[in-house]
């Protein structure tokens, strides 16, 4: 056997580990490549925007690009996953007339609007008589919060902007005026009333009135219809409809012909909220 001086054999040794370790660090390399695949992962989806919430009492409205009238509707909006679904007691007021108002089953009309929410998309369609004819109303539009605006285009050729908002519970106390269509007074009556709502959008209250000849007291039970309300008396047979207007509400009232009061009386008035200061 040939023996190898001491320092070649410790010179070998050491070159030996030293491929060993480089083989060790190659490897290592493979599979660290071999497990990305020469490729980075991709980002993780962006999270689902969750639907907008829009339910209770709101306000629309309607503005026409072609000079039409201000369409303003009142309702109240519940929801069930992506549908949302307006009241059967809907308002639609032509230029926030009362005269010119359709829906809450008066006439026989009753008006639904529906539609869907996609996270902060929202589109609404709602049907009503027209003096054009029969109008359907596409709105598509944006939600930021409980407020809502887009676009819409309807069936009679008109197109415009919308908007919609919500509006608080009526529950409260509201003082004015009021005189009859049919009979006026040289002193306008003067009328309080005092309403309370519960969760469901209803209404139950009383009215005080001073200075009429016929009446001085109404028992009532109603809806409010966004910010809107309509109250009957059945004992009287009497009917009121209330819209707001700034600040204020601007209301009608009838009595039935067959009434024990005021039979066939109607006329309007105008009503303001009462401040607890003010009593």
């Amino acid at each position: 056997m040939v023996r190898m001086p001491t320092g070649e054999t410790s010179k070998l040794r050491k070159n030996r580990k030293a491929v060993a370790d480089i083989k060790i660090i190659f490897l290592f390399g493979l599979l660290v490549g071999g497990c990305g695949g020469g490729s980075t992962s991709p980002p993780p989806p962006a999270p689902a925007i969750p639907n907008a919430s829009i339910t209770g009492q709101y306000n629309l409205v309607l503005t026409s690009n072609n000079g039409h009238e201000t369409t303003n509707i009142y309702t109240n909006f519940t929801q069930t996953g992506a549908a949302i679904t307006g009241a059967a007691s809907t308002l639609v007021c032509l230029s926030n007339d009362l005269a010119k108002c359709e829906g809450n089953n008066a006439g026989g009309v009753s008006i639904t609007p529906s539609g869907t929410v996609n996270g902060a998309n929202v589109t609404m369609t709602i049907f009503f008589p027209s003096a054009a004819g029969a109008d359907t109303v596409t709105m598509v539009g944006t939600a930021a919060g409980t407020a809502l605006a887009g676009t819409y285009t309807d069936s009679v050729n008109d197109t415009g902007t919308w908007s919609a908002f919500s509006v608080s519970a009526l529950s409260g106390a509201y003082s004015g005026t009021f005189n009859s269509s049919s009979n006026p007074l040289a002193i306008a009556p003067t009328i309080l009333i005092t309403l309370t709502q519960d969760n469901s959008f209803n209404l139950t209250g009383t009215a005080t009135i001073m200075n009429s000849p016929c009446i001085s007291s109404l028992t009532l039970s109603g809806r409010a219809i966004g910010e809107a309300f309509s109250l009957t008396d059945s004992a009287n047979e009497a009917v009121l409809t209330a819209l707001p207007s700034g600040n204020s509400f601007n209301f009608s009232y009838n009595f039935d012909p067959t009434a024990a009061h005021c039979a066939g009386d109607f006329g309007l008035g105008v009503v303001t909220t009462q401040s607890p200061w003010d009593y």
